[in-house]
């Protein structure tokens, strides 16, 4: 079932679009020699549109359904819709380019990421543009050993303050136009 539930994504997604399905946890038995009379997964879904989250719910339960009634057995999908995936709105790069150097900090462009955040909620309904401060050699995010460098905070705060400034002047003086861009489709 693992397998070809992470196949949903390389079948039916097109290879162009971002997407991602995980089983990142099965639970099942208790000891060596007893067949388990049930068995748990737990997983991740991220896009970068609602359209291929929805492919994604649809195939993952026709293909569980499926699979457990081909061995007899029942299976039951408790699906929560997690965050999606955050998705920035480009007319804000420049803006917040142009402030982090002004800051004295180093910009680095990042690749469009799956990685699911709240903030993308925001993004649905209106452009948006999610940043990530870097705080110098550490684990990653995530990782039991990850540490903030506090020292970044005060220049991350001072970022963030002017950065808001210099958004408004640009949306107040007409630079920056924001337009609601369509989610995409996949």
């Amino acid at each position: 079932m693992v397998t070809l539930a992470q196949s949903i994504v390389s079948r039916n997604i097109d290879p162009f679009s971002q997407g991602l399905l995980s089983i990142t946890r099965v639970t099942a038995g208790n000891t060596w020699n007893v067949i388990p009379q049930t068995a748990e997964l737990e997983g991740t879904v991220r896009t970068m549109g609602r359209h291929n989250r929805k492919l994604i719910e649809e195939r993952f339960r026709t293909l569980v359904q499926h699979i457990a009634l081909s061995q007899g057995a029942a299976a039951e999908i408790d699906w929560l819709a997690g965050p999606p995936a955050t998705n920035n709105a480009p007319c804000f790069e420049p803006v917040a380019a142009a402030v982090a150097k002004e800051q004295g900090l180093k910009v680095k462009p990042s690749s469009p990421s799956l990685g699911g955040e709240d903030f993308a909620f925001y993004q649905e309904k209106i452009p948006g543009f999610f940043i990530r401060i870097g705080t110098g050699e550490s684990y990653p995010n995530h990782h039991p050993k990850f540490q903030i460098d506090t020292n970044a905070l005060k220049p991350a705060i001072d970022y963030f303050a002017a950065l808001a400034q210099k958004t408004l002047f640009s949306i107040k003086s007409g630079e920056l136009i924001l337009m609601q861009e369509e989610a995409s489709d996949d």
